[in-house]
């Protein structure tokens, strides 16, 4: 039996959150008003992933999923206000 194969809608899932993973840590990692985009543009991104599961998203994780948000929209400030 040969192996099964997986649809390409998951395999391009896991390749949009491995590149939001990698653009966030480089959002970390650079300083200034540029990290502070990337962070922005992360911040963008799990906005539009909530809004698509949010109907699917059990009541107790709504909340963390908008501290999250919200966390990297602070981070984001913090990077184009260069206190960090």
């Amino acid at each position: 039996m040969p192996p099964r194969r997986r649809p390409a809608a998951r395999s391009n899932a896991i390749l949009l959150v491995v590149g939001v993973g990698v653009v966030f840590l480089l959002g970390l990692a650079i300083h200034g008003p540029v990290g502070g985009v990337l962070l922005l543009l992360v911040a963008a991104v799990l906005v539009q992933f909530t809004r698509g599961a949010w109907t699917h998203v059990r009541n107790e994780g709504k909340p963390l999923r908008l501290l999250v948000v919200a966390a990297v929209v602070v981070l984001a400030a913090l990077k184009l206000l260069g206190q960090i």
